[in-house]
């Protein structure tokens, strides 16, 4: 395990964790990186998988809530139980089921994950959102150490040179996951829970094998509503407010250029080309 310096397009170095072939951020804590691979995994355990800036933390609220059938506000957060930035001490003695969280591509999840065949909530956000919202992150959290712009940023980053590598290389990891093994996976996508969290978050309650009434469930839906997540959150260890940015679908249309759009476009026609998932930019 290295900590190695990359350059954007303009020359400016963002600095990440290699460790057996994945690039993860920068994190303080290094060991939970070195020991993601033998982290033990129980099979009610479950894992929400999604590549960065994706509705993993309102993702998780939702599942953690409906998982306990009551309502409460604490600033908890994911980062508690995520693998690759969490000691293994943290959350290994919690009761069952864990809901544990990563960003990392399926191949580098604790080994026990192909044996012990957790349930797996992966949740898919387009690509331009989401690499527009992690370098805004990227450059509020710290660790990355990254002053770069917009338009240095946006090609290295959708190529996958670097953290947690390409978009379109996790997603179609995990496509492959659901189709070659009997792993239990829920496929959800961030812009149909924008659409109707409430549809949304009830195949999620029925995936997570709990009995919750339509009352309840909304309940939950209304208590996770960005501007509420924002303000519960704000005292949650690490990231805190910074989470919490917008919260919407097309939010790329204020970044992108038409010559950064036509070029996305055609990386990803080529790249999706043999995969039959359909994501959609907007809400339209």
């Amino acid at each position: 395990m290295t900590t190695i310096s990359l350059k954007d397009d303009g020359g400016d170095e963002l600095l990440v964790i290699s460790h057996n072939g994945c690039r993860f951020p920068n994190f303080p804590n290094n060991r939970a990186i070195e020991n993601m691979a033998s982290v033990k995994i129980r099979s009610d355990d479950v894992i929400l998988s999604t590549y960065f800036r994706s509705g993993t933390h309102w993702v998780w609220e939702i599942s953690r809530l409906l998982q306990a059938g009551k309502l409460d506000t604490s600033d908890i957060d994911k980062t508690s139980t995520m693998l690759e930035l969490s000691d293994e001490e943290v959350y290994k003695d919690l009761p069952s089921p864990r809901l544990l969280n990563s960003h990392a591509p399926f191949q580098h999840l604790p080994d026990e994950v192909k044996v012990k065949k957790p349930k797996i909530v992966h949740v898919i956000r387009n690509p331009k959102d989401a690499i527009v919202s992690y370098f805004v992150f990227m450059k509020q959290i710290g660790f990355s150490d990254y002053s770069g712009k917009w338009e240095n940023y946006l090609r290295p980053a959708t190529e996958g040179r670097f953290e947690y590598g390409s978009w379109f290389d996790h997603l179609k990891s995990w496509e492959d996951v659901k189709n070659t093994t009997d792993i239990p996976i829920l496929t959800l996508h961030y812009e149909d829970l924008k659409e109707d969290t409430f549809r949304e978050a009830k195949k999620l309650c029925d995936f997570l094998g709990v009995k919750r009434s339509d009352d309840f469930i909304r309940q939950v839906c209304e208590q996770c509503e960005f501007s509420s997540m924002k303000k519960i959150k704000a005292t949650a260890k690490l990231t805190g407010k910074i989470a919490y940015r917008k919260g919407e679908v097309g939010d790329w249309k204020n970044w992108f250029t038409v010559a950064q759009n036509e070029w996305f476009d055609q990386f990803y026609a080529e790249q999706m080309k043999d995969c039959p998932l359909k994501v959609r930019f907007t809400l339209d």
